[in-house]
């Protein structure tokens, strides 16, 4: 049953308390009572088995009294041994048997006379001189003839008379000589029936223990025989009257419950005199006593329990109308008219606080109402910019039919709903593709519209720069415009040659890549420009390297190395390497994978502070010979070695089925330009040199023209006017260039420090038969 009123649960707790304090007070006085008990109870047992030792050593006495006269009448006067002997026996009824048993000498009696009491009360006799075993040679005799004062010998079971006895041995003394024993024996049946003549409490049992340990006698005579428990020996070893306690009593009639054992010596014997007294029953009367105080507090208790329910009823009852109208608040009623205050108590504080609490709550629910519109109103907007940003990223896996040479996976975790990190690839032409990894300043909204611009502009400007650093000074010029809030992005941007693995990185300001190997995981260091957006004049040095077969490039954002466990620590660079290098595969996945769970593992639950990007590009194999380049050539800067390159391409153009309309544009085109290198981009030195790379795609014809002269840009010289006499041109480049333009069907130029690139298209029908005119040089 639940207790629902203040009312009920006040009286409870009150009842509880004092049921508690009552069963403490009761526990101590009880156990300082059953100390005083104890105390006492331990006097009176003690003094009682003082007394019952007492008794047993008189009866005891008496016997050995019996012994000593009669040792003393034999020795002055041995005729009449035998008769002595049976009076002394009718008189005592305490004994046995005695016996008279001379040293075998031709001076000492010629018999040993043996009286005995049969079971019929009858006095039997016999000689002991004529048993079959000389007496003479055995232990009693042996130990009472050197007991010159008389002894209790230990006990025996008697084969003639089927019963266990023990016997008094006096020495009989002629001229200061011993000459044999007077034998008092006395059967431990009479000593269990004085133990039963003794008066002792209910529940207490007595027992006689000899100087070996073992029970002469016992209230349970199952027990006579047997040892006494150690703890009971350790005592009787002090030789004095003590107590001890045995927590399992020994005697099966006593339950195998805890006893006190009171052990008083006999004078006169080695034996200890014991009563056993129950634990139970010395604190039997307490405990009733305790029992019936204990059922009166508790009625009293129980009154007091109701008096306190009757007054806090009476004094809490406006406490429950103003609990029925916190019910109505709970359904969202705020008009009820609530109880009139009488008293200036707590309960009419109370009631003013609930009014106040009634009317600003109502006020307060109407703005809660119009913050939740508001935060799901936000919410929505949130979800819609988390999934815009998700669609300006490409997806997380690349492999073209078409670039099957290299595999990329890409992870972004974003800290919020939308974040600052970024990644991007995509191809510029049929043979560089561009991969770039960036990290905004700030996080949330702001980064998310920065992260917006960079990947729109990015992709806009890359054609044009066809380079690293090109598209980086392009990007960090746009960036700078406008840029108010101070804004910036780390951004690592690479170029990939898909048919060599040839790879052009540049930085600005972001964190080194990782390659990935069989034998290692390393940074690749490089010098990296200013972070883009801050500074409109930043230089982009470049980094080239070429990929080998299985190898992995891994770029990341700082989210990765500064993720911090629940103590604060960073992840790091050195653990970052470490679990790259551990990876037991080196595809693009498990790398990137691999690194993330690693991160999660080592943050365990500690939260996700910043984003975190991850992409993996895995580099399998440079491109099969059906798709290498048509012509592949470094010439020098002059006239002779221009015209034997173009006789060259012809011929490979031929050697291929490039049809002889669109051969004679790309010679033209090809005469123009190369020319103007030689002409116009030399600046005085005779050591430049001018790279052509042709390759032959599905549907055009791709031409790389690269020249490390003078910065030279075709797309930039004006139309010419197209009048007078055209043949006098004398501008550089001028009609040249514009046939150049007209004829190619795309056209693109860069410039970084390794100089002037130009990028060629012509598109071509194939021709079914190539023209064997004209054979390919090699």
């Amino acid at each position: 049953m639940v207790l629902r009123s203040i009312a009920s649960r006040l009286s409870l707790w009150v009842l509880v308390g004092s049921v508690a304090v009552l069963a403490i007070a009761g526990s101590v006085l009880f156990y300082r009572v059953g100390e005083q008990i104890l105390e006492q109870a331990h006097g009176e047992a003690t003094a009682l088995a003082n007394e019952a030792g007492n008794r047993i050593e008189q009866r005891l006495a008496r016997v050995a009294d019996t012994a000593q006269t009669l040792a003393s009448v034999v020795g002055s006067r041995p005729e009449g041994i035998e008769a002595i002997l049976r009076d002394a026996l009718e008189r005592n009824a305490d004994l046995s048997g005695l016996a008279a048993a001379f040293v075998p000498a031709k001076d000492n009696a010629p018999t040993s006379p043996f009286i005995n009491r049969q079971d019929d009360g009858s006095l039997g006799w016999r000689d002991l001189r004529k048993d079959d075993n000389p007496y003479w040679d055995k232990n009693w005799f042996l130990t009472g003839l050197r007991c010159t004062q008389g002894c209790w010998q230990r006990h025996f079971y008697s084969q003639s008379r089927k019963r266990e006895l023990v016997n008094y041995s006096a020495p009989i003394q002629r001229d200061g000589h011993t000459i044999g024993l007077i034998n008092a024996d006395v059967s431990l049946d009479w000593l269990g029936r004085v133990l039963k003549a003794l008066i002792k409490p209910a529940g207490a049992y007595a027992f006689v223990l000899d100087d070996g340990g073992a029970y002469l006698a016992h209230d349970n005579p199952s027990m006579v025989g047997q040892r006494g428990q150690p703890d009971l020996l350790q005592a009787l070893a002090r030789h004095e009257a003590v107590r001890v306690r045995l927590a399992v009593a020994q005697n099966p009639q006593a339950g195998g419950k805890a006893v006190w054992i009171y052990l008083a010596p006999i004078e006169g014997t080695r034996w200890s005199f014991g009563l056993a007294m129950p634990e139970a029953m010395i604190y039997a009367g307490v405990r009733q006593a305790f029992v019936r105080v204990l059922l009166l507090g508790l009625l009293a208790l129980l009154a007091l329990a109701a008096v306190t329910l009757a007054v806090a009823r009476r004094t809490l009852a406006p406490l429950g109308t103003l609990a029925s109208r916190a019910e109505y608040v709970a359904r969202g009623a705020l008009n009820f008219e609530l109880p009139a205050v009488r008293y200036p108590d707590e309960v009419g504080r109370l009631t003013h606080a609930f009014d106040r609490m009634r009317t600003e709550l109502a006020l307060h629910i109407e703005t809660l109402t119009r913050n939740a519109k508001e935060q799901q109103r936000l919410a929505s907007e949130l979800d819609i910019a988390h999934q815009i940003q998700t669609a300006l990223l490409p997806g997380q896996h690349y492999l073209d039919a078409h670039c099957e040479n290299f595999e990329l996976h890409a992870l972004l975790r974003p800290a919020r709903a939308v974040g600052g990190d970024l990644y991007s690839y995509f191809m510029l032409n049929q043979r560089r593709f561009c991969v770039m990894v960036g990290d905004v300043s700030d996080k949330g909204i702001p980064a998310a519209l920065f992260m917006a611009r960079t990947i729109t502009l990015a992709k806009a400007l890359a054609p044009k720069a066809q380079s690293p650093q090109n598209l980086l000074s392009m990007l960090n010029l746009e960036l700078c415009r406008n840029n108010d809030s101070c804004m910036f992005v780390s951004l690592l941007c690479g170029m990939l040659d898909t048919f060599t693995g040839e790879l052009v990185m540049a930085s600005a300001g972001h964190e080194p890549p990782v390659l990935c190997d069989t034998d290692a995981a390393r940074f690749i260091e490089f010098e990296t420009g200013a972070a883009l957006g801050l500074d409109d004049e930043a230089h982009y040095p470049t980094r080239t390297l070429r990929l080998q077969p299985g190898q992995t490039l891994l770029l990341y954002t700082d989210g990765i190395t500064e993720a911090t466990d629940r103590a604060e620590r960073m992840f790091g660079a050195e653990r970052m390497l470490d679990c790259l290098q551990r990876s037991p595969s080196r595809s693009a996945a498990d790398l990137a994978a691999g690194l993330l769970a690693e991160v999660d593992r080592f943050t365990d639950g500690a939260g996700q502070a910043d984003d975190i990007t991850v992409l993996a590009l895995n580099w399998h194999h440079a491109l099969a010979n059906r798709n290498a380049p048509m012509l592949d050539m470094s010439i020098k800067a002059s006239m002779d070695e221009v015209f034997d390159a173009l006789e060259r391409c012809d011929a490979a153009l031929c050697a291929h089925g490039v049809t002889p309309a669109v051969r004679e544009d790309v010679r033209l085109v090809l005469e123009e330009l190369m020319v103007n290198m030689v002409q116009h981009g030399h600046a005085g030195s005779t050591d430049r040199t001018i790279d052509l790379h042709m390759h032959l795609g599905e549907d055009a014809v791709l031409i790389e023209l690269h020249h490390d002269g003078q910065p030279f840009d075709p797309l930039q010289i004006p139309m010419p006017t197209l009048t007078g006499d055209l043949a006098d041109a004398e501008d550089v480049g001028g009609l040249g260039i514009h046939l150049v333009r007209a004829m190619a069907s795309e056209l693109s130029y860069s410039h970084d420090d390794q100089g002037n690139h130009l990028q060629l298209r012509f598109l071509h029908p194939v021709s079914t038969e190539p023209d064997h005119d004209v054979q390919p040089e090699h």
